[in-house]
């Protein structure tokens, strides 16, 4: 007997729409449609290019309800108040993709040991002065700029890893793209970047899967920026910056939206990764305008085996970090670990509310392509098994 349909929303709050990204349990955005006229030209293919950054699957827009006929032309106007749904293609994939979560054994890779980690990450600071020279969006020099993650340093290169995996690269090449502090996974930034770091600013890299470079605005005022004559913009690709809340006037001054990131001319190291970007923008929409994050956390998952020990990646973790946050819950009666993820989630002392990375992993793991690739390892596992039994019988 199938459930009963979610439901209704209701309309979306005046100057907003909304947009339904998983049906049940249901996960949606909330977005003034202010804010997205500033960062794209034509609105409705930039709801599709947050679904695919949310899902990082194919989708087409429908409004009003999930089985309105998708939308084909695309370059109309939002409706105030109105909701649509990103709906995957095709169909047959939208059912029970939230019914298994990942077991982090799976994913579990071999740590580097302290000095490695060290080592990788001053070559990855040396990259980025080489490739970047000064702060991408505001021309400061070297020395008042960092060295930014566009994955969070403090995740590790397991969970990097199952991202690059996970996802499609279209037209890019991420077979080598395994360590966090590769430099494609960074950039060098100056006043921009703790507001980077909290999800308040976002790079949008064009052209991609959804959205062309001339769908994205021109630079909203005339920055205040002076290119060094080592610097360059690319010639084919823009790497906008955008903010995803009203920044202020300082910052929207300084830094003002859709202003694009240059390159030291002369550098061969690759650009920040699409991929990676893509993953990112969809995280900080989920941070900035998600609703109805807590039927996810309530859902009801399947027992866990015991967890994997967590592996120590760089400096000491933060109480965000994912090991953290998932880790076993403790049986009291037989003393082995155990993992209900409905339980560990809303239950455990030791959780932490889940932030935005929680979320995308959760969804990125639970993909089709995902679940394809546990099953073939566990095919291979057994099949490894059994020419072991045949071996010693």
């Amino acid at each position: 007997m199938s459930s009963p349909p979610p439901e209704p929303l209701p309309p979306a709050p005046e100057g907003h729409v909304g947009l339904v990204v998983i049906l049940e349990p249901r996960l949606y955005l909330e977005i003034p449609i202010s804010q997205i006229r500033l960062l794209c030209l034509k609105p409705l293919k930039y709801l599709i290019f947050l679904g695919w950054c949310i899902l990082g699957r194919e989708g087409r827009l429908a409004p009003d309800r999930p089985d309105c006929t998708p939308l084909e032309d695309l370059s109309g106007e939002l409706v105030d108040g109105g909701l649509y749904y990103y709906i995957l293609t095709p169909m047959s994939e939208v059912e029970g993709d939230l019914d298994y979560v990942v077991d982090l054994e799976v994913i579990k890779m071999e740590s580097a040991v302290p000095s490695e980690i060290t080592t990788s990450r001053n070559d990855f600071h040396e990259k980025l002065l080489e490739r970047d020279g000064f702060c991408v969006f505001s021309g400061a020099p070297a020395d008042v700029c960092q060295a930014a993650h566009i994955i969070p340093y403090a995740r590790g290169s397991e969970w990097f890893q199952t991202i690059v995996q996970n996802r499609q690269p279209h037209e890019e090449n991420v077979d080598n793209l395994t360590d966090i502090n590769d430099v494609r996974n960074g950039l060098l930034l100056g006043l921009l970047h703790a507001r980077f770091d909290r999800r308040m600013a976002v790079i949008l890299k064009t052209p991609n899967h959804c959205l062309d470079v001339g769908d994205v605005p021109p630079c909203a005022v005339q920055p205040l920026v002076v290119l060094d004559p080592s610097v360059s913009y690319p010639r084919d690709d823009r790497y906008s910056l955008q903010w995803l809340e009203d920044p202020g006037l300082y910052m929207s001054t300084t830094l003002p939206y859709n202003l694009d990131a240059a390159f030291n001319r002369q550098s061969q190291e690759p650009k920040p990764s699409a991929l990676l970007l893509h993953y990112n923008y969809g995280a900080a929409a989920v941070k900035q305008w998600g609703c109805g994050l807590e039927a996810l956390k309530t859902h009801k998952y399947h027992t866990r085996p015991k967890a994997p020990e967590p592996v120590a990646m760089g400096p000491p973790k933060s109480q965000h970090d994912r090991i953290v946050k998932l880790d076993a819950t403790k049986n009291p009666t037989s003393g082995e670990q155990h993992r209900d993820w409905s339980e560990g989630i809303v239950q455990s002392e030791h959780q932490t509310q889940w932030d935005e990375h929680d979320l995308m992993f959760f969804i990125l793991t639970n993909s089709p392509a995902a679940k394809a690739r546990r099953h073939k390892e566990e095919q291979e596992k057994q099949e490894s098994l059994e020419r072991w039994r045949q071996g010693i019988v």
